[in-house]
């Protein structure tokens, strides 16, 4: 890989933002993270601002599917998610140097720690919504690696929605430019994922990762050679947001490959 490649990656604290930086490590030069951790009292603003888009009907039924089955799933599908990230450090974020630890992403202080370090990329996986004046701050290109084939299926959990929708075609993972819009940008890479009968809600985003790392690679190849160069796909625009206990069991038998 690149090795010469300097990269910035803005991420959250967890699995999902480890496993990104070491797989940029162990690939590129990283010379800094942004960690995007939110203050205390964010999610009841989200959940505010949810039901004033949605309705609380609908809201309510989002939240018993996260608090009563998505822990079930997990615990489930316990042995999956260590198969699939085998092979990557996940204590990466605890061992960086290098971190602004931000109250969210959109503090104006992001955008001197990026441009003071000169980076030839940032890399974003696993952050809020990046406001225009940080989009507009940064001088390096600013990419997002998004579950989901875009831009049919923007917004969240991009592979189990094109499942409910048995749409094979369309379950996959997207690296694109970050524009004001949600996962609107200019698509880089994108790249399908394959679905074992073991697999749900919970691994469909990990295979997803991984995928996306391949789709990185081709866009930090592209930098390389000095040019990024945006796709169209024609597909329709549409943005998903987290399934209802509802819509998890009505699509069930979808989520399963046959």
């Amino acid at each position: 890989m690149m090795k010469n490649l300097k990269v910035v990656l803005f991420t959250s604290s967890g699995s999902f933002g480890s496993a990104t930086l070491s797989y940029l490590k162990e690939n590129y030069t990283v010379v800094g993270v942004v960690l995007d951790i939110p203050k205390k009292g964010s999610g009841l603003r989200l959940i505010k601002r949810r039901i004033k888009r949605l309705g609380v009907i609908k809201v309510f039924l989002q939240l018993l599917f996260m608090k009563g089955i998505v822990p079930l799933l997990r615990l489930e599908s316990k042995k999956r998610q260590s198969e699939i990230l085998s092979g990557l450090n996940l204590n990466s974020l605890n061992e960086f140097k290098n971190i602004l630890r931000a109250d969210t992403i959109n503090d104006p202080n992001v955008i001197d720690f990026v441009n003071e370090l000169k980076p030839d990329v940032v890399m974003v996986n696993g952050t809020g919504i990046i406001h225009k004046k940080i989009i507009n701050g940064i001088e390096p290109p600013l990419l997002n690696m998004h579950a989901g084939i875009t831009p049919k299926y923007r917004g969240v959990h991009g592979g189990y929605w094109a499942l409910a929708n048995k749409d094979l075609d369309n379950c996959g993972v997207t690296v694109h430019f970050i524009d004001a819009g949600i996962d609107t940008g200019g698509i880089i890479s994108q790249k399908n994922i394959e679905i074992e009968k073991r697999d749900n809600y919970i691994t469909y985003p990990l295979l997803q990762l991984l995928k996306g790392f391949e789709c990185m690679d081709e866009a930090f190849n592209q930098i390389n050679n000095g040019k990024l160069t945006p796709i169209k796909n024609g597909l329709e625009s549409k943005l998903y947001y987290h399934p209802t206990i509802i819509d998890y069991f009505h699509n069930r038998i979808f989520n399963k490959v046959k």
